[in-house]
Parts: structure tokens; sequence; C-alpha cells
């Protein structure tokens, strides 16, 4: 809500997730402005339960410029676009740091969001050495 990000404009509710710790550290590493050291030790880890059957979209990249990665404003559009239609609580996006991967977006306004749960939320640190 607070911010603008590679899916969405400020001021909408939305969740970005990792498949994975290491996907999601990268990413806080990438989007986090805060380069001190004691910054790192206040990360949590919060892993979801999203059920088979929640309804679930993925951006199809076809249909995107082949230099998507590099216009923010068109994923931007794109993901708001998605959010204000509604169709699906969850949108599968490649990602642009380790496009062997991808990232999970949550709509959180979706009616099948109430069913992603959450399973286990604990103290991450992260090292310092990644700064």
């Amino acid at each position: 809500m607070l911010a603008s990000a590679r899916w969405h404009t400020r001021g909408r509710e939305i969740l970005y997730c990792a498949p994975n710790p290491a996907t999601a550290v990268l990413e806080i590493l990438v989007h986090s402005q805060i380069r001190e050291p004691a910054a790192l030790s206040r990360h949590r880890f919060i892993k979801l339960n999203i059920p088979d059957e929640i309804s679930r979209d993925s951006v199809d990249e076809s249909q995107l410029p082949t230099d998507w990665s590099r216009r923010i404003s068109v994923t931007r559009a794109w993901g708001d676009r998605w959010l204000r239609e509604g169709h699906a609580a969850v949108l599968t996006v490649r990602s642009v740091l380790v496009p062997e991967t991808y990232n999970l977006i949550i709509n959180p306004r979706h009616a099948d969001a109430t069913r992603i749960k959450r399973l286990t939320s604990f103290p991450y640190p992260l090292d310092s050495r990644l700064l």
C-alpha cells in the first residue's frame, strides 16, 4: 500500500510472495533501501498454505513487450488491471532477478484469499555479509 512496485501502483492492497526463502531474500535485498546490519535482524519468515483449488492466473509473457522486465510502467499497469478485475486470488509472475523461478502475488481483496493460511512465522535475521 505504501509504495509502488513492479506489479502494482501505490495505494493498492497486494502481497508479494516467493516460492522459497532464497528467492525471498534476493527480492528483499534488491528492493530494500535500508542498508544497515541492524535492520537485517528484524526480518521474519512467514510460511503460507495456498490450497491447490485457490483461483490463480499467470502472466502470459507473449502478451507483454519483449523488454517488459525493464519497463516497470507496463508491468504496473498489467498488475493494477489484474487487481481491479479480480479474476483470481493469486498471480504467478516470472522473477526478473532469477528468471528460472517465479513470484506469487496475492490479491487480499479476492474472496479466495481468505482461504490462504499462515502456517508459521518466526524471526529470520539475514546475514550481514549480504550487504
